[in-house]
């Protein structure tokens, strides 16, 4: 089934997926060319885009479906956040130079899924972490052909709760995280749902993670933006210290200066760090 949205806001899906670490592995999700694909919630979907009007292309039309993709990429008019950044001469030239990136996208569909990931990405390089995390969905994830296309989803607590650590240490875990990520599945199976997470406090959210062994201020803070969507910044993030300190500091500043700059960014800050993350990209990487 296809279907088409045209959005009413400058949005340039390209851009969207210019900036994915390893666009052709599954992580889960895939990219190729101008398409984007993985299955949510079981359900396969691939997406097009064309100036401001997106296709869909999957068994079932739904509206979940169309949120999902969405939230995930930040779909959303960025009107009242470009307005905020032309104040910043600073923010008013990465705007222009990403004019169309929307707003601040996630790192996960569920909540469980961005748990995992985080632990992943614990003291290692994100393209390093990306490279593990599709070594876990192309073992343990489900998938399905679709359009001619190998499309992915990624793996449900019991899989990773029943899997082996050397099995797991095999994707490149170390021993700790397989040893994590395996225990924090096994505790979803026994009753814990990630999902409710999103209906509660920021302080519940933190003493709740940090209550997993494996799962530390970063890691919580982390699942808090990137992938419940708060308005938080995990300030010892050496990536955010680099990009914030790249633009507005001659060295690299350290989590407390970090965390009290952000804050006149006020209700953008999540959108602000991760336009700041993007233009820091740009020029490191030369992309």
């Amino acid at each position: 089934m296809k279907w088409k949205i045209k959005l009413n806001f400058p949005f340039k899906w390209q851009l969207k997926l210019k900036f994915s670490i390893l666009p052709n592995q599954p992580t889960p999700c895939i990219i190729k060319g101008n398409k984007w694909m993985r299955m949510l919630n079981g359900i396969p979907v691939i997406v097009e885009g064309k100036d401001n009007l997106l296709y869909f292309y999957s068994p079932k039309k739904t509206k979940e479906i169309e949120n999902l993709v969405f939230k995930y990429h930040g779909i959303k008019n960025p009107k009242n956040l470009y307005d905020f950044m032309e104040k910043d001469s600073i923010l008013r030239k990465i705007k222009r130079e990403l004019h169309g990136f929307g707003r601040a996208g996630l790192m996960s569909i569920s909540v469980y899924e961005g748990i995992i990931k985080a632990i992943v990405q614990q003291q290692i390089s994100l393209k390093i972490a990306n490279h593990i995390i599709s070594n876990i969905v192309k073992k343990y994830g489900m998938k399905t052909k679709y359009m001619n296309e190998l499309v992915y989803d990624f793996p449900l607590p019991h899989k990773l709760a029943s899997a082996k650590i050397e099995e797991l240490r095999k994707c490149g875990l170390s021993y700790r995280k397989a040893e994590y990520i395996k225990n924090f599945s096994q505790e979803v199976l026994n009753g814990f749902d990630p999902e409710k997470l999103r209906n509660k406090k920021p302080e519940e959210i933190f003493n709740e993670l940090t209550s997993f062994k494996g799962i530390g201020k970063w890691t919580a803070e982390l699942v808090m933006a990137a992938s419940i969507g708060l308005n938080i910044i995990p300030t010892d993030d050496l990536g955010v210290r680099k990009a914030i300190s790249y633009f507005y500091f001659d060295e690299l500043q350290p989590p407390t200066v970090i965390k009290e700059f952000v804050k006149k960014f006020g209700k953008y800050k999540r959108d602000i760090v991760v336009y700041l993350l993007m233009a820091y990209r740009l020029r490191k990487f030369n992309m």
